[in-house]
């Protein structure tokens, strides 16, 4: 499942083209995955289970749901 990881990664390369191709010098990209597998099913996908919830979201990969202090969509603020 390795494009899982492509997008994010790719992103700041197509930011850098947007800005040499216009006036603007300040764009930025990104994005995540928003999994709505539980983690406990997800992570049995990935090298044997070894995933942790840290691991996908490093990865950009996110889970649609909120418990135990984990708010999917406060992990990525915005700085607009």
């Amino acid at each position: 499942m390795a494009w899982l990881n492509g997008l994010h990664e790719s992103l700041p390369v197509m930011s850098a083209t947007i800005c040499r191709r216009t006036v603007l010098n300040d764009i930025t990209l990104d994005s995540s995955i928003v999994s709505a597998t539980p983690l406990d099913d997800l992570r049995t996908r990935y090298d044997g289970g070894g995933w942790n919830r840290k691991k996908f979201t490093d990865a950009h990969i996110l889970f649609l749901e909120f418990a135990n202090g984990y708010n999917y969509i406060l992990l990525k603020e915005c700085t607009c």
